[in-house]
């Protein structure tokens, strides 16, 4: 299967393969809750010290570009490694056949 094949394939929320597996959420939690106090805590700064609120827009559009980013190369490597798998299986169905 090409690229271009995967690409225009549908992604699976959950990865396959004999190394998926499966991660602990803690992680995700923590930097989600250690973001959330950081967002706050930068609020609170501009709107105590009466800088302008324009200055929080330019942490936010890196952080959402950040995100998006990441998100291309999760869905990304998702492909790429279904593509593997599969690779993986034909090879192992041919090897199957060739033997018996």
């Amino acid at each position: 299967m090409s690229v271009h094949a995967a690409l225009a394939r549908p992604v699976f929320s959950t990865p396959r393969g004999r190394h998926a597996k499966h991660r602990p959420a803690w992680p995700r939690v923590a930097a989600r809750a250690v973001f959330l106090i950081n967002a706050l805590i930068c609020a609170g700064a501009v709107v105590g010290f009466g800088w302008p609120p324009v200055l929080l827009v330019v942490p936010a559009a890196a952080f959402l570009l950040l995100v998006a980013g990441v998100t291309k190369l999760r869905t990304a490597s998702r492909k790429i490694d279904t593509i593997f798998a599969e690779e993986l299986t034909m090879q192992d169905t041919i090897s199957e056949r060739t033997e018996n």
